[in-house]
């Protein structure tokens, strides 16, 4: 969706041009918002799916020697 054009229309002085551009500008933002819903739900999904490291403890600690 080309939010420039939409933009254009609301600020236009038409009010046809302005309720249609308010009425594309909201369903913009309600796909936008189911968008980082899903990519949010699917990033618990996988947090959900990772299991501990079997060593725990390996990379706590480095040994340096020059």
């Amino acid at each position: 969706m080309n939010i420039n054009s939409v933009l254009t229309a609301v600020n236009g002085g038409d009010s046809l041009k302005q309720a249609v551009g308010i009425q594309l500008l909201s369903k913009a933002n309600d796909q936008q918002a189911a968008a980082a819903t899903t990519l949010v739900q699917d990033f618990a999904k996988t947090q959900q799916q990772v299991t501990a490291s079997a060593a725990p403890h390996l990379g706590g600690n480095l040994d340096i020697r020059i």
